[in-house]
């Protein structure tokens, strides 16, 4: 008889190590179905964040300088959404680079061009305090809540953005020795058109359209004025101003059509403040003319000149019919707001008008009530006449009031209109 051996089969001993490392991953396993669960269900929470913990999330460019130095930082344009510091003004600065400056550095007196009191007793500009952000600026979406937090959408959390204004055309651009200049295109477009905020009020409610000058002297200013005023009003830049080519391309963006101003003779006796490119009487014309080539060179994009100054040069026939032609033939408007361009401008064929009223300057709130008085005679000219046209200077309590003014418009059944609406319209009504 055969013997058999009996043999015991042994489970294997699973070491403590491998014991925990299978429950790590049923764990893992059980978390990773849970959130599966839980991701449809209740939203992410949103919490503030502060701008300090912010800055430790997304930490600034590695410089080799230390931060108590300035950084020239050359930002370029880029289609969609683009979060940009405003420049400050500083001498120096190269084409098409934007200066950043930290706040600690300050600003510097001579960074800013202080326009001289002109015919009307306006003038001068304010150097306001650094911009800077708080924590209350910032409101973003992180992980807190049942399931991980989505990216934020640019357009879930902004406003909408109004028509933008086109960016100049290089077919309506010609060259010279310097500087590019407008023209009429090949295809008979011109800047006065092409580069006009459309009018989309009705036709025949009266419209009031107002030019708010001296922009691109002062960062605060010039920001609040393209961030917080309508659309509808039209912003006119300094010449000598830096950074011409950032602010006007965001005041475009932003919907408002602009215009360059044109630094003219008046009959104060400190012409030094109109700076070297002045329209000066005592010039030739083939003089004022080349200087106007260098002053519509400074930026693209505008639908029209306008004079800063010029009481003495707007009067003198002989020395602003050059002027207004080469408007003309450039294919661009002109405003004046002297009230002494109405022989030269008729003569001239030039699209072109004048003001009805000044709005005086309101460095402080004391001047609030001179600014809201104009604005009041505004709107019954409009009433009487169809259409009314006011100019001021940037000041933040002006600034204030026409957009308190311009929120109130639809009570009174009047529209606010962009400047060219005006000069168009009075055109074809000549």
């Amino acid at each position: 008889m055969a013997s058999y051996r009996q043999r015991r089969v042994r489970i294997p001993v699973l070491s403590r190590l491998t014991v925990a490392w299978l429950g790590s991953l049923a764990a893992v396993v059980g978390l990773a179905g849970f959130a599966f669960m839980a991701g449809r269900g209740d939203p992410p929470e949103k919490v503030a964040l502060k701008i300090e913990a912010l800055e430790r999330i997304a930490p600034p460019i590695a410089s080799s300088q230390p931060n108590t130095q300035a950084q020239d930082l050359p930002l370029r344009g880029a289609e969609g959404l683009t979060l940009a510091a405003a420049p400050v003004l500083r001498d120096g600065d190269a084409p098409g680079v934007i200066t950043i400056r930290p706040r600690a550095e300050g600003l510097d007196a001579d960074d800013f061009l202080l326009y001289a009191e002109d015919d009307h007793g306006f003038g001068g500009t304010q150097i306001d305090e650094d911009l800077a952000f708080t924590e209350d600026d910032i409101v973003i979406t992180i992980a807190g809540g049942a399931r991980a937090a989505s990216p934020v959408n640019a357009s879930a959390v902004l406003p909408a953005r109004p028509m933008p204004i086109p960016d100049p055309d290089p077919r309506l651009l010609q060259s010279t020795p310097l500087g590019k200049i407008p023209r009429v295109s090949a295809d008979g477009r011109k800047a006065a058109n092409y580069y006009a905020r459309p009018f989309e009020g009705g036709a025949s409610a009266p419209k009031v359209a107002i030019i708010i000058g001296g922009l691109g002297l002062n960062t605060r200013i010039t920001e609040r004025a393209i961030d917080e005023l309508p659309p509808e009003v039209s912003l006119a830049f300094a010449p000598y101003a830096k950074n011409l080519e950032f602010w006007t391309q965001k005041a475009r963006n932003a919907g408002h059509e602009v215009l360059i101003e044109l630094p003219m003779e008046s009959h104060s006796a400190n012409q030094a403040a109109l700076g070297a490119a002045a329209l000066l009487t005592s010039r030739s014309p083939e003089e004022n003319l080349q200087r106007l080539d260098w002053l519509l060179s400074r930026f693209g994009g505008y639908f029209a000149a306008t004079n800063y100054m010029g009481g003495k040069f707007a009067a003198d026939d002989a020395s602003l019919s050059p002027v207004l032609a080469r408007l003309r033939d450039a294919g661009v408007g002109y405003i004046d707001d002297t009230g002494a361009a109405k022989t030269a401008g008729a003569k001239s064929g030039a699209l072109w008008t004048s003001v009805n009223r000044m709005i005086p300057p309101a460095p402080d709130a004391s001047g609030a009530s001179k600014v809201r008085r104009e604005l009041t005679a505004l709107e019954k000219i409009a009433a009487r006449d169809g259409a009314a046209l006011g100019k001021t200077y940037a000041y933040a309590s002006t600034i204030d009031e026409i957009t308190a003014w311009a929120d109130s418009l639809g009570d009174r059944q009047i529209a606010i209109a962009p400047a060219s609406a005006v000069l168009h319209d009075r055109k074809n009504a000549r």
